[in-house]
């Protein structure tokens, strides 16, 4: 498929799906700043924590972004290649995120601890996905309440 008719299909996508990953997005992003917070007032290399929190957080928010490629593209599929395709998917997401992990643990002046936390996010972000829904995409993209 060439990118012109990807583009397309992604800018046909289901609105609601854009939505979530907005949500998901700004929980990350949202997580991430209170996490900064508490780090810096705990945190002895706050340095290193901040670089390594912002280094989970892209990581995070790049998974987002994969996971609504990856939905946006099993949509197109029948059933058994869509499950496949979600798995082989989901399974790459989390080598990346062993991968980050782990480069954090060789390389001294990025805190694991900083990514584990930022990796966090989007889980955390997953789960405050309603409350992020209500009171910040709604009222950013002006729908709703």
């Amino acid at each position: 498929m060439n990118t012109k008719k990807r583009m397309r299909k992604i800018l046909m996508a289901d609105p609601k799906l854009n939505e979530t990953l907005l949500d998901l997005l700004i929980g990350c992003f949202c997580y991430s700043a209170i996490m900064e917070i508490i780090g810096l007032l705990v945190a002895e290399n706050k340095g290193s924590y901040s670089l390594g929190l912002l280094f989970g957080t892209l990581v995070a928010a790049a998974c987002s972004y994969s996971m609504y490629r990856g939905l946006i593209h099993a949509t197109a599929m029948d059933p058994h290649r869509a499950g496949r395709s979600m798995t082989i998917q989901s399974i790459l997401r989390m080598l990346v995120m062993l991968v980050s992990a782990g480069a954090a643990m060789l390389i001294p002046q990025i805190s694991f601890y900083g990514v584990v936390v930022g990796l966090m996010g989007l889980k955390i972000a997953a789960y405050l996905h309603v409350y992020t829904n209500v009171y910040i995409t709604r009222k950013l993209l002006k729908k709703g309440r």
